[in-house]
């Protein structure tokens, strides 16, 4: 058996989804040890990029920092733990569009 939770907004519309509906705009591969670059991506008024990491090799430590802001994902040099900070391990970006 299996339970769940709905919730609507003010004007009666859904508003919780589990799952968040994504559109996806583009796939990044980044290599072992990258730890510069930046793309761009053209998307709607009204929204932005973000990313999730797939497809992820592993490694020991920290390397990179990624960025999504506006319409752009960026990847600079990192040392430390710390939010947006990652491994520098040859992975996947998966790009898709949520609302700005």
């Amino acid at each position: 058996m299996a339970f769940g939770i709905q919730t609507w907004d003010a004007n009666g519309a859904p508003n919780n989804y589990g799952i968040k509906p994504v559109s996806v705009v583009g796939r990044i591969q980044l290599s072992a040890g990258q730890n510069s670059g930046s793309w761009s991506f053209s998307i709607p008024a009204g929204m932005k990029v973000g990313f999730a990491i797939s497809l992820d090799k592993g490694a020991v430590s920290v390397g990179r920092r990624i960025v999504a802001s506006g319409n752009t994902i960026t990847l600079s040099a990192a040392s430390s733990t710390g939010v947006g900070n990652y491994p520098a391990s040859e992975c996947e970006l998966i790009v898709f569009l949520e609302k700005a």
